[in-house]
């Protein structure tokens, strides 16, 4: 074999090989740059009440490492980058199979006892029908005992990105000892975007819709960055590098004592009669041709402060695969013109004390219209 042909040779090997060294199937479940360069997917969670009382927004972290050739481990944090949970994992062709899990709490942690024999296949891509029974258990008396189904399995796109939904109905069993306490039913929807790993889940309970939306994908320095935070806390916004830097926003109190936008509870800030409001207000004033056929995800961050005054807003600013853009000066200056048009905000009211606040406003664009607004 010649040099020409033997370079050729390893040419195509190398591509065969480079193609084949992740599962098909295992690129729905990680993202794939997350195979050399972990990676982060950060998820916008609201809830939304089904007695129709105030929606609430939180942010959720999932940090997917590989644990050796055959497993992961995936860590949840919340947005003050406390650990929720961790689980190790494997996948097998269509099977993902948890191999421990545990959920922590700020005074308990819950670890998994699995049936005896019985391998907990939580994701299946292969059958109709896939069970999943697995009880968390504290040290002393509290056990959560969970029981899956998948009912349904669906191949689909999501811009133009082969993806797969999975329908499930879970029935949570709590007991005190041996005591039953509580039953729970709810069913979940998955949906799983090659590459991109979960891109969105709707859990239905009696009393609550909770949706969870991937808005943004980090490396892991970015993440590390942000977790040993300081005073630069989650929302940390630098005064002086805003859109409206020149401006003026007087603060109630110090600047390294803004609330971040997760507290509050039900007295979080946000628009004065909620999204349905904030969606009119922006309707009422937009200009699509201001838009010029934008893709993507534009969030505006900013600080509302203790009086329900608005200022020192900045933007982060990605395409649909998380990936950064600009977005046309236009565009961003259009849709601030109208959230700084606001003329009072809902501030945080944390122990009965109104207080200043961070805040943001997502709006996902597709081809110049505004497709849906968080939180």
């Amino acid at each position: 074999m010649n040099i020409k042909n033997l370079v050729l040779f390893g040419f195509i090997v190398c591509i065969y090989s480079c193609t084949h060294n992740v599962d098909s199937n295992e690129r729905f479940f990680i993202p794939q740059h997350s195979i050399n360069k972990e990676s982060i997917n950060k998820y916008y969670v609201t809830i939304y009440p089904t007695d129709n009382s105030s929606t609430k927004t939180y942010i959720e972290y999932s940090y997917i490492k590989k644990f050796n050739d055959s497993m992961y481990i995936k860590e949840i944090y919340n947005s003050a980058f406390k650990l929720l949970s961790t689980k190790k994992f494997s996948i097998d062709n269509n099977k993902v199979s948890e191999i421990s899990h545990q959920r922590f709490y700020r005074m308990d942690t819950l670890t998994a006892v699995y049936p005896e024999n019985t391998t907990a296949h939580y994701i299946t891509f292969d059958k109709d029908t896939a069970y999943y029974n697995v009880k968390l258990k504290n040290k002393d008396s509290i056990s959560l005992k969970v029981d899956r189904f998948t009912i349904l399995l669906k191949d689909t796109l999501v811009e133009k990105k082969p993806a797969k939904i999975v329908e499930q109905t879970t029935t949570d069993t709590t007991f005190f000892g041996e005591t039953l306490k509580n039953t729970s039913q709810y069913r979940s929807r998955y949906i799983y975007v090659q590459d991109l790993g979960l891109w969105k889940s709707i859990i239905t309970k009696d009393n609550q819709i909770q949706e969870k939306t991937l808005v943004e994908q980090l490396t892991h320095k970015q993440f590390d960055t942000l977790s040993k935070h300081d005073i630069k806390r989650v929302g940390y916004i630098d005064f002086d590098n805003t859109i409206d830097a020149d401006a003026t926003l007087a603060l109630c109190f110090s600047h390294a004592d803004i609330a971040d936008y997760y507290n509050g509870g039900n007295d979080r800030s946000g628009f004065i009669g909620g999204k349905g409001n904030l969606k009119k207000f922006i309707d009422e004033k937009l200009d699509n041709s201001k838009l010029n056929d934008e893709t993507g995800y534009l969030t505006f961050r900013f600080v509302i402060n203790c009086k329900g005054k608005a200022g020192k807003f900045v933007t982060n600013q990605a395409d649909f695969d998380y990936n950064k853009k600009q977005f046309s000066k236009q565009t961003v200056m259009h849709l601030y013109d109208i959230l700084s048009s606001v003329e009072k905000w809902k501030p945080c009211v944390i122990r009965n004390v109104k207080r200043d606040s961070y805040f943001y406003v997502t709006f996902i664009l597709k081809n110049g219209e505004i497709q849906d607004i968080l939180p």
